[in-house]
């Protein structure tokens, strides 16, 4: 299975910006970009499951206000690579696309990471798996 090259989605749970704060657009665009890729299908049968999509990259009851956000291992790996005030000013001025591009271009490079495990998020998210640990 391949992951498409460009994504045109946006992001998991609120992949986490560095304002303090997750973006509660960041899931919409995540189901948005990848809705019709095949490969995708577990994996966002996997996040509809979730009582919070923001689970995809924070730890579940964590504070999102916090230092580090209560981000788990790879919602750092999206958050250190994500450039939250163009994702905001793009959102905002309904300019989608723009705010779709951040978001893949983010996510294309963060799915290419490997956990401590040795894992590579990509892989996880073909398997229909969370890509980080929530615990």
């Amino acid at each position: 299975m391949k992951l498409p090259s460009v994504f045109s989605g946006a992001a998991v749970c609120a992949l986490y910006v560095a304002t303090a704060s997750a973006f509660p657009p960041i899931p919409g665009y995540l189901k948005d970009a990848y809705k019709d890729d095949k490969d995708y299908k577990p994996f966002l049968e996997t996040v509809d499951g979730l009582k919070m999509k923001c689970d995809v990259c924070h730890k579940p009851g964590a504070e999102k206000k916090a230092k580090g956000h209560g981000l788990n291992d790879f919602g750092k790996v999206y958050h250190d690579r994500f450039d939250p005030k163009g994702f905001q000013a793009a959102d905002k001025a309904k300019k989608t696309d723009e705010a779709l591009k951040i978001f893949k271009a983010t996510w294309e490079k963060s799915i290419a990471e490997k956990n401590a495990d040795g894992k590579v998020y990509g892989d996880l998210i073909k398997e229909g798996k969370l890509p980080g640990k929530n615990d």
